[in-house]
């Protein structure tokens, strides 16, 4: 869902006219608008009943309906994006928004006008696959009974859909909002503020300074969209700080994420250490053993250590200079060149971040898990199991190639991981776009155990797609300076304050 509210609101960000003028009438695109709101929900319907079905007729195999459940969410979700970048990309929606009488002309308001079917089509959707999502949770409601685990009961409705609405809408849309606000007010004094400093570019350095302010101090606001509270002083706090000192991962809190029970994760946020925050959800603090939390706190640091991150930042700007790079290219075209060359650019930054990005992502992931292993080991976790990191005490003259892992603490991460699976409802084996399955990555884990010369060219690789990132990043940016003119501009204030010493 992230990808599909991303894509949305970039779309209201970035564009205040359609591409392909299909449809113009008002009545026409109020109706479109409207039929892009529904058709979601009617296809939440479908998934629904199908689930239901599923689960009925095989009690036994409930990985059936959970498998049905997932399919069906991921056609869902592109549906919906496809039907409202269609209505914003084809129709006037966007143009009516900004002539809405009074509050059109308003910073921040024709925008958030033109989100109201896509949002209203998200909640449509979520009050239709409720009973569905209900049953699938109510799964791992009934393996937290059979741990003999605290047992909370599945959300109603109402909190479903407020929870979901926090961590799934809110959490990409404040942001956004922001920068939206940021550009409309520099949008409205665009020519004051180029006039007042001299520079024709300074109106588009601002809406990317307000953007960069936005990434830096986001944590902050979404700590609060999000329910959280300090994760209070006791035994898990102490070993969880003490961990954090040997990894030398420096941090502003940790947080419990509180999700009335219902969901078993962990996450952190913030690009700076004085605004990063590791949370863990409330239900993994009652449902997991303190090593597994512990396993699961190592992987999320390793986001922190392996700059993951400010990664996932660079590929935002290297997006934000090709769109730069575009308009200037673009500027003056015919309409019809326009449209085409449009029409690619979304397709790249599509495949960008539909294909890529997911790529980039599953390799990340498992790089942090690679992370969380070693967090193990350096915990004091015994190993009893065949392991090559520890062979070197039975035979000390024995050189380990390689970097490698211990497989004690490997089997422990992946066991983990498949807890957190089960304890969400989800098959080991079902595939992640951005994060791959769990059974995969618990194998993927076994296997660098086995064999260190492998992990080593696994970092390898990994530290190639980063360097590549920053590579494409560094060049991409100067040719945006150089297409804006700031290099010339730059030259020449350098040139003259040299001069004047």
């Amino acid at each position: 869902m992230y990808l599909v509210v991303i894509g949305i609101l970039a779309i209201v960000l970035t564009l205040s006219s359609p591409i392909y003028r299909l449809v113009a009438e008002p009545g026409l695109v109020i109706a479109t608008a409207a039929a892009a709101t529904l058709l979601p929900a009617v296809f939440g319907v479908l998934v629904t009943r199908r689930v239901l079905r599923k689960l009925d007729r095989h009690p036994q195999q409930p990985s059936r309906g959970q498998f049905v459940f997932g399919r069906g969410m991921t056609i869902i979700q592109f549906l919906l994006g496809a039907c409202h970048a269609g209505v914003m990309l084809c129709t006037d929606w966007l143009p009516l928004c900004h002539q809405t009488p009074v509050i059109g002309t308003w910073p921040l308001v024709p925008g958030l006008l033109a989100l109201v079917p896509f949002l209203l089509s998200i909640v449509l959707l979520w009050i239709v696959v409720y009973p569905a999502d209900r049953a699938v949770r109510q799964i791992a409601v009934e393996v937290y009974l059979f741990r003999g685990k605290p047992l909370r009961p599945v959300w109603p409705l109402g909190q479903y859909l407020l929870y979901n609405l926090r961590h799934q809408v809110l959490f990409i849309l404040i942001p956004m909002a922001l920068i939206l606000a940021a550009s409309d007010l520099v949008t409205r004094y665009e020519q004051a503020i180029a006039d007042a400093t001299g520079i024709d570019f300074a109106p588009d350095m601002l809406v990317g300074l307000a953007a960069i302010a936005v990434a830096v101090v986001a944590p902050e606001i979404l700590r609060h969209v999000w329910v959280t509270q300090s994760l209070p002083d006791g035994p898990l706090r102490d070993r969880l700080q003490l961990l954090c000192q040997r990894l030398r991962l420096r941090y502003r809190d940790i947080l419990v994420w509180r999700s009335g029970g219902m969901i078993v994760n962990a996450a952190v946020m913030g690009v700076i250490a004085p605004l990063r925050y590791v949370l863990i959800t409330d239900a993994m603090l009652e449902q997991m053993e303190d090593t597994k939390i512990e396993a699961v706190f190592g992987h999320e640091a390793g986001h922190v250590k392996h700059h993951h991150i400010p990664c996932f930042l660079l590929f935002a700007l290297i997006s934000g200079c090709i769109v730069t790079i575009f308009s200037v290219h673009a500027h003056g075209l015919p309409r019809t060149d326009y449209q085409i060359l449009l029409t690619l650019l979304g397709l790249v930054l599509v495949f960008k971040w539909g294909v890529v990005f997911g790529w980039v992502s599953r390799r990340f992931e498992r790089q942090a898990d690679i992370h969380g292993v070693r967090t193990l080991t350096l915990t004091g976790l015994p190993c009893s199991m065949p392991c090559v990191l520890h062979s070197s005490g039975e035979n000390p003259g024995q050189t380990i190639p390689g970097d490698p892992l211990c497989s004690t603490a490997a089997h422990v991460f992946g066991h983990a991981l498949y807890e957190v699976a089960l304890l969400n409802g989800i098959q080991p084996e079902a595939r992640s776009w951005r994060h791959s399955s769990i059974a995969s990555r618990s194998r993927f884990l076994q296997q660098l155990a086995q064999q260190p010369r492998r992990q080593q060219r696994f970092q390898r690789h990994v530290l190639l797609i980063q360097l590549v990132l920053l590579a494409t990043a560094i060049i991409t940016s100067l040719w945006a300076a150089y297409e804006l003119e700031i290099l010339s501009v730059l030259g020449k204030w350098l040139t003259g304050a040299l001069t004047e010493h």
